[in-house]
């Protein structure tokens, strides 16, 4: 076949796929979609046992189906259920152990995104669940107050995963946050807002996958879900409401806002609470990303949370509807948010032990795409860095996500960054042809030789290799990269 004849097959295959689409997402929209008709599904609290001083979880990840379209059941996998999973909540200083079966057709892993945990128990893909067996992490938890989420990691197979939808938050609590007038009941003023991309559509198993490759599409033509419905709604009962916002999408980048352009405050991110709240009427959140956000109430009135797609160039795409809030007739509760939220050091770069440059393009960091045998840098322990994170692309999204640390944002593009963005993070948005600068302080122990890893948190580039590894050794340690090679079973050697 020439090359002229190739490409126009490709053309034809095109336009048929891309009628394809457009029909069956019609289809899908005319037979499930809009309106509001669903109240909000709360992942529950995931059950636990206390044996002796340890809190225990038992988690069975599991294949079912889940009907999106009424009569029209789809594979989808779960967490103790068919679809997503539930919600892990524990304390500060609590010594717990998570028992994670593997009941899925393949192997998996399970990574505790935003965690401070030991490397061993990271989850990440050093650290895989065969079929049928069962992976017993454990540790100690040790850092403030604040939502993170859990997904499988394992490397080239984390975007299937995800977008399956073995997607769950976990919630840790502290005593001074607790000690807030916040709202803090968990499915009534507290919500959980998973932002999701639904399993139905072209993008699994199917052969016109190629076409959404051609076209760029970060998730083919995937629907944008909360926690697993399409535009589902709330009565909100209580003058304050509390959003635990959280983008689990495979490659989208969102801006969020209200329909009636109304400010909110913006009280936490991925490393927990701010010193007090921020108020602003926008938040831009790409994959990985965790905001808590508080609304305020009119009795009767009804609000919509819009979210418009960031694109490539930098532009926003109209609002679209994600889930409208609808206030009761009455309202109870506080109607204040505290003025001061958590007492947290301000950012401080004195003791700053060196510089490491990472450049993104493509799907390789620094040049390199990821293999599992490779060292690519080795920290030390309880030390801090300046990490430099450079998007070389012209027209590409990244961000970039440090397992084990929390980081602080120096400057974006050379600028100051935006407020909310300036605390404890562990995801951030890297816009292209721009330089971000993070402030990271490793743990105080070192990884025994298991590794961390950093990677773009858009799954799909991920998955084909933008993402590294680093070691943590222990303080004065003159181990290199090329020291060390990780065998099959993560230990380096």
């Amino acid at each position: 076949m020439t090359k002229k004849r190739a490409w126009s097959l490709v053309a034809v295959l095109v336009a048929i796929s891309l009628v394809v689409v457009g029909s069956q997402l019609w289809a899908l929209s005319q037979s499930r979609l809009g309106g509001f008709d669903s109240p909000l599904s709360v992942p529950p609290i995931a059950e636990s046992t206390m044996k002796g001083s340890v809190r225990t979880f038992d988690l069975n990840l599991q294949a079912g189906s889940t009907e999106f379209e009424a009569g029209n059941p789809v594979e989808t996998w779960g967490i103790n259920g068919d679809y997503l999973a539930p919600t892990i909540r524990v304390a500060d200083g609590e010594e717990i152990k998570i028992n994670v079966g593997n009941g899925l057709p393949e192997d998996t892993t399970l990574h505790w995104h935003g965690l401070h945990v030991p490397a061993m128990m990271d989850g990440g893909p050093h650290q895989p669940i065969e079929m049928g067996a069962t992976w017993n992490p454990h540790w100690t938890v040790s850092q403030a107050a604040s939502t993170n989420w859990y997904h499988p990691h394992l490397h080239g197979r984390s975007e299937a995963h995800v977008k399956l939808g073995v997607v769950g938050m976990f919630i840790v609590d502290d005593a001074k946050g607790s000690a807030l007038d916040l709202p803090s009941t968990y499915g009534l003023d507290d919500l959980p807002i998973i932002i999701h991309d639904s399993p139905v559509g072209l993008t699994t198993g199917n052969p016109f996958d190629f076409v959404n490759e051609l076209l760029g599409a970060r998730n083919g033509d995937s629907l944008t879900l909360v926690n697993g419905q399409y535009e589902p709604y709330f009565d909100v009962s209580t003058s304050l409401l509390r959003l635990r916002l959280l983008n689990a999408s495979i490659g989208d980048v969102f801006e969020f806002s209200l329909s009636d352009s109304r400010g909110f405050s913006i009280i936490a991110s991925e490393g927990g609470l701010f010193e007090k709240p921020l108020t602003d009427n926008r938040l831009m959140m790409s994959p990985g990303e965790r905001y808590e956000i508080v609304i305020e109430f009119q009795p009767g009135e009804t609000v919509t949370l819009n979210r418009s797609l960031l694109d490539d160039d930098g532009s926003l795409g109209v609002p679209e509807s994600t889930i409208e809030f609808r206030a009761t007739s009455a309202l109870s509760g506080n109607a204040e948010i505290p003025a001061t939220l958590a007492d947290l050091a301000a950012t401080n770069t004195d003791g700053v032990v060196r510089t490491r440059n990472f450049d993104m393009s493509g799907v390789e960091i620094n040049g390199l795409m990821m293999q599992m045998d490779r060292i690519d840098q080795v920290v030390h322990a309880g030390t801090k860095e300046i990490w430099a994170v450079r998007n070389l692309d012209r027209r590409e999204l990244h961000n970039f996500h440090v397992h084990g640390v929390s980081f602080r944002v120096l400057s974006v593009g050379g600028e100051a960054p935006e407020p909310h963005q300036s605390w404890d993070k562990d995801t951030v948005l890297i816009p292209p042809e721009t330089t971000v600068e993070l402030l990271v302080t490793f743990p105080e122990a070192a990884s025994e030789g298991w590794p961390f890893m950093f990677h773009c948190h858009f799954l799909r580039h991920e998955g084909r290799g933008m993402m590294g590894q680093y070691l943590v050794v222990e303080p004065g340690s003159s181990l290199e990269p090329a020291d060390h090679m990780i065998s099959s079973g993560g230990h380096s050697h």
